[in-house]
């Protein structure tokens, strides 16, 4: 990729006092020389930009007749190639936002090598944030833009280009080198900020910062999706305590029903007292959660997902859940998120919207560990984390045997030839459909689609069926225009 900067050269339009402006600093820029001043940095060093568009890409998008549909939308929907922009609800949008913050962590990480002060511990409690920070904005920008991580494969697949230093050329240019380069950065960062990081710095809640807790739930994430399951599994259990599933880190959706109403359980939802809730992010959104917009959940649909369960009794999520935009549109949306609006200044009418969204949450661990177990065969181990966790979402749940599973899941295909899944299969598929359906309206669902390679249909609005294929390109996002044209390889179709 090549950054281009325009130089804002000043012209004095007298001679008298050239010597005194040329002393002066060129801009309002603050000198970042003190510890506080680079901890400052790093507010900026999280993405800002929601990655709800993905899905638009997934199952969970139909065809909603009285919708207003964007351009961006009706691409996104059917797989085209993107050409539409929007600052929230895109890719290019989140590619850019995510390359943002990997400048913050760099500039902080720069002003820390110049900063005389002697206080080593709380240098390093910064740089440990930092090196987090650039670590999982180069992991997510990856996770959409290339393929996935297989270490067969990853050193000819394209990585992504990872930016280790701040600009200092006018222009630079950048290849995308391998993924299992990218990858190996990645984690370079993530042990390093693993080691510095410290909870002692923070004021408030915590929970909009890398904690330690914080750190270990991006590990378990980046060692699932890198294929590497005991470390997965050992950094959930250093966030549970144990490998007993820690229930405080399990969202209490009983008392997420007794909110007295809809935005009461979209901010019970995101408190950020809630241990389930270990790292809150602000994004900004334009019409990402806005249901009259765009392709939705039918109601159709959702019912026909919760209610497709072989555990017994009411699930908690579809009872509490869900509501009704309105009345007259046949869509339905979670209670998850809250759009707020931020005023420029306290009596201006302009600003800009924005929800706040937990990017790791206690599930996340959970499920990285009944995927992780299955993927090493510990079936049993799985079979426990699952029936102890309907425990927590069903009102009236029996504990499963995988006899049971497997029965659940046995198919009959089109020439009438009954088709019983393995084991591990069985419950594969019992783990991603659980995991679909706590995180339904919350972008994570693609990233399965993807690692998996599940098949999507999706049905347009003159009735044409469209199918991404279980190994289609374009479950690799396209990189952005901008970013192809200033020379960084496109990826194929």
């Amino acid at each position: 990729m090549k950054y281009t900067y325009t130089l804002l050269i000043v012209l004095s339009l007298c001679c008298s006092g050239c010597n005194d402006f040329l002393n002066e600093a060129p801009d309002n820029r603050i000198e970042v020389n003190t510890l506080d001043k680079a901890s400052e940095l790093l507010v900026a060093a999280y993405p800002n930009v929601d990655y709800l568009f993905t899905d638009w890409f997934t199952e969970e998008a139909e065809y909603i007749e009285t919708n207003n549909q964007t351009p961006l939308m009706t691409e996104s929907f059917m797989w085209e190639e993107l050409g539409s922009y929007d600052d929230t609800n895109s890719p290019s949008g989140y590619w850019y936002a995510a390359y943002k913050s990997i400048a913050q962590a760099n500039s902080a990480l720069e002003a820390l090598e110049n900063i005389e002060d002697e206080d080593d511990v709380y240098r390093n409690a910064i740089k440990g944030e930092a090196f987090l920070c650039r670590a999982y904005s180069h992991f997510m920008i990856a996770t959409l833009f290339c393929n996935n991580y297989d270490s067969t494969t990853a050193i000819k697949d394209m990585g992504i280009p990872y930016v280790a230093e701040s600009e200092k050329q006018l222009i630079k240019e950048y290849d995308r080198g391998t993924l299992a380069n990218t990858y190996e950065k990645i984690e370079a960062d993530l042990l390093a900020g693993l080691k510095l990081v410290s909870d002692d710095y923070y004021s408030g809640s915590k929970k909009y910062h890398f904690t330690k807790q914080a750190a270990y739930a991006f590990a378990s994430r980046f060692y699932l999706y890198k294929k590497d399951y005991n470390k997965s599994i050992e950094y959930a259990d250093k966030v549970f305590g144990g490998s007993a599933i820690n229930k405080a880190y399990i969202k209490d959706l009983i008392a997420y029903s007794e909110q007295s109403g809809v935005t009461e359980k979209m901010q019970f939802y995101i408190n950020n007292g809630d241990a389930s809730n270990i790292l809150i992010v602000e994004k900004l959104v334009s019409i990402g959660l806005r249901h009259n917009y765009g392709y939705r959940t039918a109601i159709k649909s959702w019912n026909a997902l919760f209610e497709a369960t072989i555990f017994s009794g009411n699930d908690f999520r579809y009872r509490y859940m869900s509501y009704y935009g309105d009345g007259s549109r046949n869509v339905i949306k979670a209670a998850k998120f809250d759009e707020e609006f931020y005023k420029e200044s306290l009596t201006a009418t302009t600003g800009y919207p924005f929800y706040v969204q937990a990017v790791f949450r206690g599930e996340d661990l959970l499920f990285n560990r009944i995927e992780s177990y299955i993927q090493l065969g510990d079936l049993d181990k799985a079979l426990n984390d699952l029936n102890e966790f309907s425990q927590y979402r069903y009102s009236t749940p029996v504990a499963l045997t995988i006899s049971d599973v497997q029965a659940y899941y046995t198919t009959v295909d089109e020439e009438g030839v009954t088709v019983v899944p393995s084991e591990k299969e069985a419950l594969l598929q019992l783990c991603l459909s659980e995991k679909r359906k706590e995180y339904i309206h919350e972008g994570m669902r693609w990233f399965d689609i993807k690692r998996y390679n599940i098949e999507v249909t999706h049905i347009t609005f003159d009735h044409k069926k469209l199918v991404l294929e279980k190994n289609d390109l374009r479950k690799v996002l396209q990189i952005p225009i901008d970013a192809t044209e200033a020379g960084l390889t496109k990826n194929p179709r």
